[in-house]
């Protein structure tokens, strides 16, 4: 919710505040600080939410490690900072590395508090943290920007968001770690923990590499038209995905000895989640001619198609990180790793070769990429789980076919709209169009599952427009509750009649 109610209109100030190679600049040097932050941590912190009794050992062991694995690769950032400007051709990226080291060692220091609350489930703290995280870097970005810091002002403002994060995570969890190095610890964790590793880095290298050959073979400009349209998406598939698998990873490793619980739990999660950014991210795609000029202004118009064939993307990486969660909850990790090695790969390759198309051809570089690798996740998380493929195809028809129904009738109208239309209009116009459809497909539509979830789900807001609108979920309920009522009076009062009490 924060990364909508703060993050999109911080992205609609600094777009007109700030210019596309801005951005680019930025987005090079942060590249190499989060892969910094991915091999710093060594997977330690997943080894921990998988363990199932954590110890102050492994606490104060992982801290140590942690820290000294990010005063070292801060010190190597800084060093290799004349490398990186000349592989960019652009000084600038390299003047912000000391900044970038200073932000992912900053942002280390808070992963033991979030293990702790990931392992509590308490992620009402934990969505709390995010939200103070991006308010604060959005309040303070959007400050060096009006003060004429452009590129630096970025940078700057994800330090003062980690710094944040941190100081909140302390006062909720406390300080636990000690300076205290167990080797017995290292032995324990190592090897799901250098597993975990690889597989984030590569999954960085996956989302990222596409941004590090755009700008080493397009420009700083052309990587600023490109991640604008990718972190714009980024961040809805962060609010997406920020808290989601985390609970789905508890759960999964509670029950992955129940082989029918696991596979009624993995159908409902896919069912959840497609039918919330299947819909959304084709929404997106439609309405993009429209809503970049709008929300960016019209020198980000080059980032329309590669928005568009982006939005591809997101939604299946939306599912395949819930079947990468799934098969790391069985222990499957190292198996994770050569498949992500296999998208680098064809991410680096394909964008490489799709270069002379600009950065349109580069984002059909990166969704076919995706879809191979969609192919692959799919296939282990089958091996991994004993699922088949209906487990995995089924529970997304309803968000298909939702995502039809809006994106075809936006097009339509988008083709029927005058030529001298405004931009603004134009998006009102569709706005409206998809917001009667969604209507019409959450009171009409027939399957029961999608109508039980959509009843829960508008039931936490508003019980009594949720008993409006889904009569039949309700009364099928109240039924339930009666008749396990019934059940328990059957049971304490044997003599009585079972369906006394239903009646009453």
């Amino acid at each position: 919710m924060a990364v909508g109610l703060i993050g999109f209109p911080t992205a609609m100030i600094l777009a007109r505040l700030l210019e596309p190679s801005d951005f680019g600049i930025a987005a090079a040097a942060s590249f190499f600080g989060q892969l910094a932050g991915r091999l710093s941590s060594g997977g330690m912190g997943t080894a921990l939410q998988r363990v199932k009794e954590l110890r102050n050992d492994h606490l104060s062991t992982v801290f140590v490690l942690n820290l000294g694995f990010s005063v070292g690769v801060g010190l190597l950032l800084m060093a290799t900072a004349p490398l990186v400007s000349r592989f960019y051709g652009t000084p600038e990226v390299g003047w912000l590395m000391p900044l970038v080291a200073i932000n992912f060692t900053v942002s280390a220091f808070s992963m033991i508090q979030q293990t702790q609350l990931s392992r509590q489930l308490r992620y009402k703290e934990l969505a709390t943290i995010g939200s103070l995280d991006i308010a604060t870097s959005a309040v303070t970005s959007v400050l060096f920007a009006a003060v004429g810091l452009r590129y630096w002002g970025l940078v700057l403002s994800d330090i003062c968001g980690g710094v944040v994060r941190m100081l909140y995570g302390v006062r909720v969890v406390g300080w636990q770690a000690r300076f205290r190095f167990v080797p017995s610890v290292v032995r324990e964790l190592g090897s799901f923990a250098m597993g975990s590793c690889a597989k984030r880095t590569l999954e960085h290298l996956t989302r990222n590499s596409d941004s590090l050959i755009v700008g080493r073979m397009l420009g700083m400009t052309a990587l600023g038209l490109y991640d604008k349209a990718f972190s714009s998406l980024g961040k809805l598939y962060y609010n997406v995905t920020s808290v989601g698998p985390n609970v789905s990873f508890r759960v999964f490793a509670m029950i992955q000895d129940e082989p029918d619980r696991f596979r009624r739990a993995y159908r409902k999660v896919v069912m959840t989640t497609t039918l919330m950014t299947y819909p959304m991210f084709g929404v997106i795609g439609a309405m993009a001619p429209h809503l970049i000029p709008v929300a960016f202004g019209e020198k980000w118009k080059p980032a329309v198609v590669p928005m568009q064939l982006l939005c591809v993307s997101f939604a299946l990486k939306t599912l395949n990180q819930y079947a990468t969660t799934a098969s790391q909850a069985r222990g499957w990790v190292w198996p994770q790793v050569w498949r992500q090695a296999v998208q680098v790969l064809c991410v680096v390759v394909g964008v490489y070769l799709a270069t002379p198309w600009g950065i349109n051809g580069a984002s059909i570089a990166v969704v076919a990429a995706t879809l191979v690798m969609c192919y692959l996740t799919q296939g282990m998380m089958r091996a991994a789980t004993g699922l088949g493929w209906a487990d995995i195809l089924e529970p997304q028809v309803p968000s298909l076919t939702l995502t039809l129904a809006l994106a075809l009738p936006i097009w339509g109208v988008d083709a029927l709209l005058p030529p001298s239309i405004s931009d603004f209009a134009a998006l009102v116009v569709q706005g409206g169009v998809a917001a009667i459809v969604a209507l019409a497909f959450a009171w009409l539509c027939p399957l029961s599952d999608v109508r039980e979830l959509l009843h829960e789900v508008v039931s936490d807001v508003s019980p009594r427009v949720a008993a409006f609108v889904w009569r039949d979920v309700e009364a099928e309920r109240v039924e339930a509750r009666a008749r396990r009522r019934a059940e328990r009076a059957a049971a304490l009062s044997p003599g009585i009649d079972a369906e006394t009490p239903a009646a009453s």
